[in-house]
């Protein structure tokens, strides 16, 4: 493997920069490497090695900006060793190490991974990971195993001198999506994009059913090594009947048809979430996509949630958590007219109050009535139909 990326990189040298500074503007930072040798060079990578082959040196970004802690460290190590495997080739690939470490105020990642070539060659890789504007720069260097240190020592001065040319977005904590029809505390390691991660999501749309997602606000959770999980908060103004736990079953068969026409009828049946007196609708259109709605004034407020198949479950919460806690805006909450909502109660709810009541009271008039005509009726035993007569 380092006689494979020896011959690369000497068939490639001679293009380097007199100052040793390759910019790398899709990836948001510059590379500062006087005296090394570039075997590739954009945009968004770089690859190169020392001045005596004894270390290789590589350079590139991630498409989503990542808060950088235990689990993300974790996640960007295991990529770093797949990418090592897939790439590489590399076999008995091992994480010796992994932390983040905060640098001038900014959190970054460090591991070293052991790994052996498929020559039998014991190797070792040292890899860093640190923010940009909407996106997670890497840089890393391979060398042998005893070599190690150098590689370590290359890797430090390497970072010591990136220039970042696109600082990092302040990334909120817990966040609140607001739409049109309202808004939803967004779970965990969920968050609104940042425009610079725009390209990026905009694909992403495509995943649901969404109908316009132009129309839609988007969240996502970014993930390492691969598409960011998406929701989308959109308004649907194709509309029923009332929504409520007694009409459930009707809505829920016309909303799903609505939504996904003759496939509605495949899917399993859709779950009931709470929302305090009223309820929302959830589906489960396959591995990685679920869709829940709930009643608004103009219609239905529909939200999409998708990602991995692997991770259907977590996305189903997200789901559940998103249509069950959604805060409607007073403009949007609804407010059925007293026709509409009493026909509703006689096709849904007959012992609800506001038709019960009346209904023991038009039941009492008619028996009053009734009593009345049956009172003032001829008796059967008087000819004369008006009673007796007594004198």
């Amino acid at each position: 493997m380092f006689s494979l990326l020896l011959a690369t990189c000497l068939a490639f040298a001679g293009d380097e920069p007199a100052d040793g500074r390759y910019a790398l503007p899709d990836s948001g930072y510059t590379l500062v490497a006087p005296g090394w040798h570039m075997s590739r060079w954009s945009d968004y990578d770089f690859k190169g090695h020392n001045g005596d082959n004894t270390v290789f040196a590589s350079a590139w970004s991630t498409s989503y900006q990542l808060t950088l802690d235990d689990t993300t460290a974790k996640a960007l190590a295991d990529a770093w060793k797949a990418k090592l495997e897939e790439e590489e080739h590399a076999t008995d690939v091992t994480i010796d190490s992994v932390k983040v470490e905060e640098v001038a105020g900014a959190k970054r990642v460090r591991a070293q991974l052991s790994l052996t070539t498929g020559a039998g060659i014991k190797g070792a890789y040292a890899a860093a990971a640190f923010p940009t504007d909407g996106l997670i720069a890497q840089v890393a260097t391979l060398s042998t195993a005893q070599t190690r240190q150098k590689g370590l020592d290359a890797l430090e001065t390497l970072l010591g001198k990136v220039q970042i040319d696109k600082p990092a977005a302040n990334l909120a904590g817990t966040e609140e999506l607001k739409t049109k029809a309202g808004s939803l505390a967004l779970p965990a390691g969920w968050r609104t994009p940042l425009p610079s991660e725009a390209a990026y999501v905009a694909p992403l749309f495509g995943k649901t059913a969404a109908k316009d997602p132009k129309e839609c606000t988007p969240a996502i959770r970014p993930r390492v090594g691969g598409e960011a999980d998406i929701l989308l908060a959109c308004p649907d103004l194709g509309s029923g009947g009332i929504l409520d736990g007694n009409s459930f079953d009707d809505e829920a068969t016309l909303y799903g048809q609505r939504l996904f026409g003759k496939s509605a009828a495949t899917l399993a049946p859709p779950e009931r979430v709470a929302r305090g007196e009223d309820v929302a609708i959830l589906f489960h259109g396959n591995e990685g996509l679920w869709t829940g709605g709930l009643a608004t004034a103009q219609g239905m407020q529909t939200v999409w949630v998708s990602g991995r198949g692997a991770d259907d479950a977590a996305l189903g919460e997200a789901a559940r958590a998103a249509v069950g806690t959604f805060k409607l805006t007073p403009e949007a909450t609804p407010n059925a007219p007293f026709g509409a909502l009493l026909f509703h109660r006689l096709t849904y709810d007959r012992t609800h109050p506001t038709v019960l009541i009346p209904g023991l009271l038009l039941l009492a008039a008619l028996g009053f009535i009734v009593r009345m005509i049956f009172k003032s009726a001829p008796h059967p035993d008087d000819p004369h139909g008006g009673g007796h007569q007594y004198t």
